[in-house]
């Protein structure tokens, strides 16, 4: 599926967070694992999640 940028605003402690999970992800997995990524994982949850109980 292809990226389509947009802008928003994180808390910057939790974006720092987030690169920090990225950087010992890429370590163990031992492949790059970037921000973005994670964050893409983390709305797809929220959307499994949330989206499965609004349609009951």
């Amino acid at each position: 599926m292809a990226r389509k940028s947009i802008n928003t605003t994180l808390d910057s402690e939790l974006y720092s967070q987030i690169q920090m999970l990225a950087l010992q992800q890429s370590i163990e997995r031992n492949e790059k694992i970037n921000a973005n990524d994670l964050l893409e994982e983390g709305m797809r949850y929220i959307i499994e999640k949330y989206g499965s109980s609004s349609k009951s």
